[in-house]
């Protein structure tokens, strides 16, 4: 699905922002409004229109707060966020821009759920000598002395946990679950101010997570549902690989083996992989000036992963593999892919059902539902559709 921009990065980014319309975080109009003014391939251009609405609303919002209009005042302050996010997207880890828009997203994310109709609770967590950082929502209703099912939901390659409130928190809670959503390492706040990149054992961010809930007593222990979007496909597998408090799995959308399905997206990099270092780097450098959605992948990879040099992706993306811990996984497992995604192949999901030993269940997104590109975006709410009528069928309310 092709939204307003020729090219596959700038297409599928303004559609990913357009998907949160579904719980305040956009307006169609406005998205097109803002892309309307941006050059193809311009990462700079894309910055400073995305970063230019996102001001806009954010004074706005604030005005609204202060009249005393909390509604109108939280839905401009949540396209907001949305917007400073879209914004800094494209620009280089080391661009001073990308920090202030990072907290323009953040900050007017949590002045946004200050004035919610429900419970959101920023939170910290222990992890590793410092601290994980993220929210926490109570079931839309909920009696607090009630336990229930709880959601946890991880990021990707490139998300913030912020975004996950308009991904999947939003609709969790509205559903009757309560809801952790959180930066682990190369993600969010992790990686932005304390600077630490990502890990393949991610199943130890999981499991710092997974022991903050045993502090919370309307958490129900025995009904923990884990899910990852995008990257999080692969993190969210690899934890429950290692760990029984996760009681179902959703891998949204599944990334069996990161380095193959890079592979099989840029089928050119394999020329990368029987060069020297040197020759690699030179290699990826000169692809990189031609093509937009390499250049940024590998930009953000770096960043992401911890790296110097482009030439220690070789080595660094293949330990992110399911292929020796799938079977491994007990819980059921929902796995979910669209047929026109741009990073994840089809092989992926059947690699990742033959090795696994636990109940699996595959959704397979089309072009006809409007929901076949990656993460679904386009169509969320068939997205929540699935995967909440699937969890409730795992997490029942009475458990025998």
């Amino acid at each position: 699905m092709k939204l307003f921009f020729k090219d596959q990065a700038f297409s599928f980014e303004l559609l990913r922002a357009v998907s949160y319309s579904g719980y305040q975080g956009a307006e169609l109009g406005e998205c097109l409004a803002i892309a309307a003014n941006i050059r193809e391939g311009d990462f700079n251009g894309w910055f400073v229109e995305w970063n230019k609405a996102a001001e806009c609303l954010h004074k706005l919002g604030k005005s609204c707060i202060e009249n005393g209009r909390k509604v109108s005042g939280r839905e401009a302050l949540l396209r907001a966020s949305n917007y400073y996010r879209t914004a800094e997207f494209f620009l280089s880890p080391d661009d001073p821009r990308r920090k202030a828009s990072y907290w323009g997203s953040t900050d007017t994310f949590r002045e946004a759920m200050r004035h919610m109709d429900f419970h959101c609770e920023a939170v910290k967590f222990p992890y590793e000598g410092s601290y994980l950082s993220g929210y926490f929502y109570r079931a839309s209703g909920d009696d607090a002395s009630i336990p229930k099912a709880t959601l946890v939901m991880l990021g990707g390659f490139d998300s913030t946990c912020e975004e996950l409130y308009f991904a999947g928190a939003a609709a969790a809670i509205k559903r009757g679950y309560h809801c952790l959503i959180f930066d682990g390492p190369g993600q969010g706040e992790t990686l932005r101010i304390q600077k630490k990149p990502t890990r393949f054992d991610f199943e130890v961010p999981v499991g710092a997570a997974l022991d903050y809930l045993e502090t919370r007593p309307e958490v129900d222990q025995r009904r923990i549902a884990l899910m990852g979007m995008s990257m999080g496909g692969y993190y969210a597998p690899r934890a429950a690989a290692f760990d029984n408090r996760i009681s179902a799995c959703i891998a949204y959308d599944v990334l069996y083996d990161v380095w193959a399905s890079m592979l099989n997206k840029n089928p050119k990099l394999r020329i990368v992989e029987r060069l020297s270092p040197a020759a690699a780097e030179f290699v990826m450098g000169m692809a990189m000036k031609t093509n937009i959605s390499l250049r940024w992948m590998v930009q953000n990879a770096l960043w992401v992963y911890g790296l110097e040099h482009r030439y220690e992706l070789l080595k660094a993306v293949p330990q992110y593999t399911l292929r020796e811990v799938a079977g491994q996984i007990k819980c059921p497992m929902l796995i979910l892919v669209g047929e026109a995604d741009h990073f994840v192949s089809a092989e992926q999901v059947d690699e990742l059902v033959k090795r696994l030993h636990c109940p699996s269940t595959v959704r397979i997104f089309t072009k006809r539902e409007g929901a076949e590109e990656h993460c679904q975006e386009g169509n969320h709410a068939l997205l929540h559709q699935v995967v909440f009528d699937w969890l409730d069928e795992q997490l029942p309310s009475k458990i025998i």
